[in-house]
């Protein structure tokens, strides 16, 4: 019955949701969802005739969910299996990844059980795939750490053995890598599918990729598409693509103002890869270098040489000067980099008029003042983080970050100094092998790949006058 108590309109027949789950049968005084009841919307058996309410329809900012692995790349439009409770959930997106550091409570409902590795995780948006989940004791309790990485990192699982791009455009380059991994065999799962594009207009000299995974050749390894090709790589959801400017990024974005959006700013300037004059040469003897002048703005003392050498397994100029212009333009310039901790002034009411703000994204462009440091200076954002349940910015990184390149192993000694032991033994072993025409059995990724051990063993034997 209905009743006016405290001039509130009251009904003790309803009842408050409990703290901790229950048990069937549940009290008639609750909401519901029953498939086979009024067409699955929720329902109430206190109120019968009530229309069927779409509430999953209604806008809801800042929700987390999660999927199970076996989710159709068509899916994720829904709910999915569970919608968290996080305690925490940032995110940090830089040129190097996109990942998700999302604290859960382990609650007597069971939606932690959901957070396993594998799953997926769909956040303003975007998707990202768990890779750790671990259960721990904490002062804020009995809490699910995970950690999940943008889908976009599903093509580190796919690889390339052995392949050689004959040349063409990006866009060529990006068709020719993913023809070239190894057949995804089938686990019962239909793999993801990843679509990528670049408007990039520039014609790539051959390469060869040896145990290379498919994001190592993108943005990974020495050679990548990133590194020879240069541009902005943007990933959304299965689709990415490598451009001049990266897509959807925004110029004059913003402007960052020291005491009002900063509490805090930091300026890096580095020197540590600069250089004004680079000698590249490759272990086959051929030599490319290029200068400064001093055009570009940037005040030194006295020149500064740096050489490094190019292991190839065929001799080729063109793919020389290439990489080399590609390593030139990360160390023509000294690192010069911001990080700003920002103010959340998005939530605060004094701002409620101004739509968006704060609003800053990986990619975008902006002014920033700082009249304590004597700053005013253009530049980009490329690292962000951002706490997912409020939507604020914490921190941003703006400017040319000092590179993190990823050499794998396997590709340790693409770019070395050339006054190593085994830089000498390869300038001599490759000379060695031209004086005996062993070219002839096929190119020298054929050589290497089938039989290199014995060519170099008859190489030396061959220096050692035994054969």
């Amino acid at each position: 019955m209905w009743e006016i108590s405290n001039d509130e309109l009251t009904n003790t027949l309803f009842s408050e949701l409990p703290e901790k789950s229950m048990i069937e049968p549940f009290p008639k005084s609750l909401w519901r969802i029953e498939k086979s009841k009024n067409g699955g919307y929720p329902f109430h058996e206190l109120l019968p005739g009530v229309p069927a309410l779409d509430v999953w329809s209604l806008p809801r900012e800042h929700l987390i969910k999660v999927y199970d692995l076996h989710e159709p790349q068509t899916g994720f439009d829904h709910n999915g299996i569970a919608i968290l409770d996080c305690i925490s959930c940032i995110s940090h997106h830089d040129d190097d990844k996109w990942d998700i550091d999302l604290v859960h409570p382990i609650d007597d409902w069971g939606k932690w059980k959901t957070l396993l590795p594998q799953n997926i995780l769909k956040i303003d948006g975007q998707l990202f795939r768990i890779d750790s989940a671990i259960p721990k004791l904490s002062e804020q309790g009995y809490t699910m750490t995970v950690h999940a990485r943008q889908i976009g990192q599903d093509l580190a699982d796919q690889l390339i053995t052995f392949g050689t791009f004959e040349g063409g455009t990006p866009a060529d380059f990006i068709t020719w890598a993913q023809n070239a991994c190894v057949y995804w065999f089938d686990y019962g799962l239909k793999a993801y599918e990843f679509f990528g594009s670049s408007d990039i207009d520039k014609e790539l000299a051959p390469s060869e990729y040896v145990n290379c995974t498919l994001l190592s050749a993108l943005i990974g390894a020495d050679n990548c598409l990133k590194n020879i090709a240069g541009g902005e790589l943007y990933f959304d959801n299965f689709y990415f693509s490598l451009n001049q400017r990266m897509e959807h990024a925004r110029d004059n974005a913003f402007n960052i103002r020291y005491s009002l959006d900063m509490t805090e700013i930091e300026q890096v300037v580095d020197y540590s890869d600069f250089c004004t004059n680079l000698w590249c040469y490759d272990n086959f003897g051929a030599m490319w270098s290029v200068a400064y002048t001093p055009t570009i703005g940037v005040s030194v003392h006295h020149p500064v040489h740096r050489m490094v050498q190019f292991n190839y397994e065929e001799h080729n100029f063109e793919r020389l000067v290439q990489d080399g212009q590609a390593l030139w333009e990360q160390m023509r310039y000294p690192r010069v980099s911001y990080t700003a901790n920002i103010a959340a002034l998005g939530n605060d009411p004094k701002y409620a008029e101004f739509i968006g703000l704060q609003d800053y994204r990986y990619g975008d462009s902006g002014t920033v003042y700082c009249p304590e440091l004597g700053l005013t200076t253009v530049q980009k954002i490329v690292s962000v983080d951002k706490n997912e349940l409020t939507g604020d910015i914490i921190r941003i990184q703006l400017g040319n970050l000092k590179k993190s390149i990823i050499r794998p192993s396997y590709m340790s000694s693409t770019i070395t100094s050339g006054a190593t032991v085994e830089d000498k033994i390869n300038r001599s072993t490759q000379a060695e092998l031209k004086k005996l025409k062993i070219r002839s059995l096929g190119t020298w990724g054929d050589v290497r790949k089938y039989k290199w051990q014995e060519l170099t063993d008859l190489t030396f034997k061959n220096m050692k006058g035994e054969i």
